[in-house]
């Protein structure tokens, strides 16, 4: 602890006298400002919420009320709606003092009838009636888990004495969800169905649910009840029918970057495809040709006769026209055979069943824009190519179009402007980050370097006061050796080591007197000995 203070102390010393002033100067204001904060904040009253996420309306009064009592008070304002805070020990105090003031309002249901008054017309109680009726729904809603806040709006139409000129009534429904919260279809079709039946002459179409954000949680196309909107068959054609367009507008957009360069070319790709599923059923029957078939049945008669008899007619003239003439008879032998076959053949028949599916191309139609640099020859051979990419069918009316026109390179230009300024904003950061980085590096190596200079001086001077204090000692010393042998100085006050180095001087001075010659030739091999 010691040589820390003294450590301290002696840096303390180092210092001049303008840095000595404005470390005090500093340590006074950081002193100042601690004492004022802790004044400041430790004077001021506890802060507690008295009422939260009220209308401006209510916010409005409740402020009004507390100056009129003279409670101070501050408002927050927010999305979910404005907050008034007052000091804790007057939060209770005033919470009561404003309920008796029916304060905050809020959404007032059906007890808004509680205070009527004599001579309402029938146009106010219609207006208190509606009033009451979206209040009431408001609560409701707001029971609902992940909903924090609703607000309910319902227009009833006008009564008209034609049944053609009357207007359906529509609700509006605005609701703040709780972070991190979403509805599920079926809770946003509860809220529809709670306010459809509540509402007389309300039909569910005729209400309309946004968020906070304005977007629109009953969308007719997102439901899944397709009788008032586009069905989930029709969406699901338009979704195929654009994933086939931007697969085929992709593959050519690419396939033509890479021929004339990027920002060159715009492909645009309209696909019609047939949705219609067809069944065929075909029976189709092959006649017998040269007997060919296959036998079914056979069927096969013969006649035969052999034997006499008498021959038909004569020859012409009396005898064979006049009647009752007898003849002469005659009697011949006569044959007879007959032979029918009837054949019945398997009837030859092919049926087929087939079933087209959805989905085929109906027609093809691209568009490709090329730059006016190219010729014709360039943009024939960019047709063909794009014709077989693509599969183009003449029979079923596909077509390709490719159209020269002068570009603009402003939109590219201003592209390449803005990624050229976040690349430079990108390198400054990075130059900041390592500036600060080297920075950071400098001081602390500054700080070590420092340290340790200042460590080896203090060293040194260490060693320097200890061999300057050993001469001092020595010389100190030999005075006192000197005035010894001189007899200034009685033996009797030297100490014993003082007395030994005495002798050894005494008897080196004799030797020196004595023997001059062996003490230098002594002095000599010393000399060459080191």
């Amino acid at each position: 602890m010691e040589d820390f203070k003294a450590k301290y102390l002696q840096r303390w010393e180092e210092l001049s006298k303008k840095q000595r002033y404005g470390i005090l100067g500093g340590l006074a204001a950081i002193i100042i400002v601690i004492v004022a904060a802790s004044m400041l904040y430790g004077s001021k009253p506890d802060m507690v919420p008295l009422f939260t996420n009220m209308e401006t309306k209510d916010a409005g009064e409740i402020a009004a009320k507390l100056k009129e009592m003279k409670v101070e008070y501050e408002i927050t304002e927010d999305k979910a709606g404005t907050s008034i805070i007052v000091p804790s020990s007057k939060v209770h105090e005033a919470r009561l003092q404003l309920a008796t003031e029916g304060l905050p309002r809020g959404n007032k249901g059906f007890e808004i009838f509680d205070d009527s008054k004599l001579g309402v017309t029938e146009f106010q109680n219609k207006v208190n009636y509606l009033q009451a009726l979206q209040g009431e729904l408001t609560r409701t809603i707001e029971q609902i888990a992940a909903i924090e806040k609703a607000r309910v709006h319902i227009v009833m139409p006008e009564d008209s004495l034609y049944k053609k000129n009357e207007k359906p009534a529509t609700a509006s429904i605005m609701l703040m969800l709780r972070p991190d919260v979403q509805l599920s279809k079926k809770e946003i079709k509860g809220i529809v169905n709670l306010v459809a039946h509540s509402v007389q002459g309300l039909a569910p179409e005729n209400i309309t649910i946004v968020n906070e954000k304005g977007k629109i949680l009953n969308d007719p196309d997102d439901e899944e009840n397709g009788e008032n909107n586009v069905g989930q068959k029709t969406l699901t054609q338009l979704e195929m029918t654009r994933k086939v367009q931007q697969n085929i507008q992709s593959d050519v957009q690419a396939l033509l970057d890479n021929a004339l360069g990027e920002g060159k070319s715009f492909v645009r790709v309209n696909v019609e495809l047939d949705f219609d599923q067809r069944q065929t059923d075909k029976q189709v029957f092959t006649p017998v040709v040269d007997e060919s078939g296959i036998i079914r049945s056979e069927q096969t008669t013969n006649e035969s006769y052999n034997g006499t008899s008498t021959q038909p007619g004569g020859p012409a003239g009396t005898e064979s026209n006049i009647p009752g003439y007898v003849a002469t008879e005659s009697n011949a032998n006569a044959a007879y055979s007959k032979k029918e076959t009837t054949k019945n053949y398997e009837i030859s028949e092919a049926k087929e069943h087939s079933v087209a599916s959805p989905g085929s191309i109906k027609r093809v139609s691209v568009a490709v824009l090329v730059n006016d640099d190219l010729n014709q020859e360039q943009q024939e051979s960019i047709r063909r190519a794009v014709t077989s990419a693509v599969g183009i069918v003449d029979s079923r009316g596909d077509t390709v179009s490719v159209e020269p026109l002068p570009f603009s390179t402003e939109l590219a230009d201003r592209r390449a402007a803005e990624e050229q300024a976040i690349r430079d904003k990108e390198m400054r950061e990075w130059a900041i980050v390592i500036l600060i980085i080297l920075l950071i590096a400098a001081g602390v190596a500054y700080y070590f370097y420092d340290k340790r200079r200042k460590e080896r001086l203090a060293k040194e001077a260490e060693e320097e006061a200890i061999r300057q204090a050993e001469l001092q000692r020595q010389r100190e010393e030999e005075e006192r050796l000197a005035a010894a042998s001189e007899g200034v100085i009685p033996e009797a006050e030297l100490t014993e080591e003082e007395k030994e180095r005495l002798n050894e001087r005494q008897t080196i001075e004799e030797l020196i007197r004595n023997k001059p010659e062996e003490v230098a030739v002594l002095i000599k091999t010393w000399l060459s000995e080191d």
